[in-house]
């Protein structure tokens, strides 16, 4: 479960990310969203853009680093285009499976 801190923080995250690609879909997951995180874990977010491009990998990247920077946390992101998500062998792995199941949409 997300404390209130990080819900804060992945709605800032989300909101930045949705300025540059508002049809962007994002999830928390990982430890933090279980409930089990130290004081240093890092907030796992999943990306996914439908047409992702490096130069967009590269600003979500970007906007992780100084939003985390700002709120004092590490932001991870997992970033995938809708089709590796969606229908590309990607789509069988654990870490999908995992973040369907349990992620926390932003």
């Amino acid at each position: 479960m997300l404390s209130d801190t990080d819900v804060i923080t992945l709605n800032l995250f989300a909101h930045q990310i949705r300025q540059v690609y508002p049809d962007a879909r994002i999830w928390a997951f990982g430890s933090r969203v279980k409930g089990n995180a130290s004081w240093e874990s890092d907030l796992d977010v999943c990306i996914i853009i439908k047409d992702l491009t490096t130069d967009l990998s590269k600003q979500i990247i970007d906007i992780a680093w100084k939003v985390g920077f700002q709120r004092d946390v590490v932001i991870t992101p997992l970033i995938f285009s809708q089709e590796q998500f969606d229908s590309g062998p990607l789509s069988e792995s654990s870490i999908v499976k995992t973040i369907l199941r349990e992620g926390v949409a932003a």
